[in-house]
């Protein structure tokens, strides 16, 4: 059933008086794959998804940041969530992006193996098209790591999987705290109006909005047992971007392995990050670099044209956009704090984060270019003037084994808490450098087979 809370604010409903197995707070790609899953495995459960936003319009909400900005447009409350607005570019995660590079330690920071992901990908792949199954790992004889990345140019919006035969699903409902006692777990309306009561609760909604929710119930002095409330918010992460410039003299056929490329409605590229072994020697991370093609009209008309004479005049006409993406060092100094209702973001760059942009930087120009030293376009300057947020919004609630370092256990359950989870990219231990809705919805699908056991 779909059910407007704008129209049922004031009123009575039996709504509020129905009992819950599970109530899944946020509509995005985490929620309804989530939802999905329960349902396959036990029919009868009853579901109720909340999301703030409206069914079909989006509306949006500043966050006030310090150093890099946080897009407007990074946080779409719509039925759906970012999948409303997302470019669905879709890769995995690399088994040493589990690992902290940054220091000496070979354990992993994630409570599950890779292979475990890998699996749970592969699931995923099958219910939603995340084009995982067509992600090859190639082999490319140069000194750099080589990773796939498969996208729509067409938003796939997860409202289209929802039935609302199966579930009830409320929207324009902003829960603004929650809590449990003994074996109910309750979603409180915005000025405690109403409450949702449940035996077990997920908490699905963007990385900045879960900590935010967490934040103003410890306020609101509700789940007072929850464990470690010191480090909740901290260690918050991104993907930042931004164009490092072009090269002017490009090699142009070996990067033609790699260059982004359009076509059938899809986008494919190669994102190329430094070996693992450097990686892993020097204390550096996978931020990764991607090639766009930049040529006029009349040097994509002549380079249709099979003459050995005008390929030598492309050649030297032809220059590539190198396009950054970030991989951030899980740092305790980068936070999402509540303060008066607000929320404020601190993101910035570690001396690791930036050491590593300088030499995949060098190594990038150093091995695709024929004349490296007068790549005057492509020089590692005004690099706060250039960033940008990817909207990939993670950390802050971490998933570990260890308990005194982490929020989540290894099943997303809240440390100290009985019947409260967390799905969200805000668990990430480490972001790596990829896309993280595929890696969500992976956790969605093994946290939904341990809820129905």
């Amino acid at each position: 059933m779909k059910i407007n809370y704008a129209q049922l604010s004031n009123k009575k409903s039996k709504i509020f008086e129905k009992f819950y197995d599970f109530i899944i707070i946020g509509s995005g790609p985490a929620g309804v794959t989530l939802y999905k899953d329960i349902i396959s495995k036990k029919k009868k459960s009853k579901i109720l998804i909340i999301e703030e936003g409206d069914y079909y319009k989006k509306k949006y909400k500043k966050v006030f940041s310090k150093y890099l900005k946080i897009k407007l447009k990074s946080r779409a409350f719509t039925v759906g969530g970012s999948s409303s607005i997302w470019s669905n570019i879709s890769s995995y995660f690399e088994e040493f992006e589990m690992q902290p590079r940054w220091n000496n330690k070979k354990k992993n920071l994630w409570p599950l193996k890779h292979n475990s992901l890998i699996a749970e990908y592969k699931k995923v792949d099958k219910r939603f098209n995340f084009f995982f199954n067509k992600l090859k790992k190639k082999k490319f004889h140069i000194p750099f790591e080589v990773r796939q990345f498969i996208g729509s140019m067409y938003p796939v919006n997860f409202r289209k999987f929802i039935n609302e035969n199966e579930i009830d699903i409320i929207y324009n409902c902003k829960i603004n705290s929650i809590d449990e006692y003994r074996k109910i777990t309750r979603a409180y309306t915005e000025k405690d109006k109403h409450y949702f009561s449940a035996k077990k609760m997920i908490i699905c909604c963007g990385g900045i909005e879960t900590i935010n929710l967490i934040q103003n119930s410890i306020y609101k002095k509700r789940i007072k047992n929850i464990q470690n409330k010191n480090i909740i918010g901290k260690f918050f992460m991104d993907h930042p971007k931004f164009n490092l410039g072009y090269l002017q003299y490009p090699k142009v056929e070996l990067i033609k392995k790699f260059e982004l490329v359009k076509k059938r409605n899809k986008i494919f590229y190669y994102g190329i990050s430094l070996e693992k072994s450097l990686q892993k020697k020097f204390n550096l991370l996978n931020s990764y670099i991607r090639f766009e093609k930049s040529s006029g009209k009349f040097i994509k008309i002549l380079s249709k044209i099979n003459v050995p004479i005008l390929k030598n005049i492309i050649k030297k006409k032809v220059s590539y956009k190198v396009r950054l993406f970030c991989e951030m060092e899980p740092n305790i100094h980068n936070s999402v704090t509540l303060k008066n209702k607000k929320t404020f973001v601190k993101l910035r760059f570690s001396k690791i984060d930036i050491r590593t942009i300088k030499i995949l930087s060098r190594e990038i120009k150093n091995y695709f270019s024929y004349n490296p030293d007068q790549e005057k376009n492509l020089k590692f300057k005004n690099i706060r003037n250039k960033i940008e947020d990817a909207s990939h919004h993670m950390g802050g609630l971490r998933y570990s084994n260890n308990q005194k370092l982490s929020n989540v256990d290894r099943n997303l359950k809240i440390r100290g808490l009985r019947n409260i989870y967390v799905c969200s990219s805000a668990v990430f231990p480490s972001s790596g450098s990829v896309n993280p809705t595929m890696t969500i919805c992976a956790l969605s699908t093994r946290l939904a087979n341990f809820l129905v056991k």
